[in-house]
């Protein structure tokens, strides 16, 4: 086997995953009675939710690791306390990079204004 696990599920249309997960549920019916039905449709689901699971904690750690952990039922936010009026870090607070990356797409501007002003004339 060639592939590589990092690329499961691979990169298709959502609509389309879904639909072969529709198809492999159908498969799955076959000539089962309700009880094995039942017993594999469970089992599947607890396979899910372990994925489920695993992948929260790992998002919780990793939010932790970048401290971009906001709690939104914090007494502090409930009393009108904001994470980002607070000087908070996070991913969402960089205002220097936005501003610089606003500048910079100015600078762009005016510079193909003058590229086109110069082959007008």
């Amino acid at each position: 086997m060639t592939g590589n696990i990092h690329n499961f599920p691979p990169n298709i249309d959502p609509q389309v995953f879904s639909f072969i997960a529709v198809l492999i549920g159908s498969a799955c019916v076959g000539d089962y009675s309700a009880a094995e039905q039942n017993s594999i449709g469970n089992w599947l689901i607890l396979v899910g939710q372990f994925i489920l699971t695993n992948a929260a904690q790992q998002q919780l750690i990793e939010g932790r690791i970048e401290n971009s952990n906001i709690n939104i039922n914090s007494k502090e936010h409930k009393m009108g306390g904001s994470f980002y009026a607070n000087n908070g870090k996070s991913n969402q607070n960089q205002r220097a990079e936005v501003d610089f990356l606003l500048d910079a797409v100015v600078k762009i501007e005016k510079e193909l204004e003058n590229i086109k002003n110069n082959l007008n004339t």
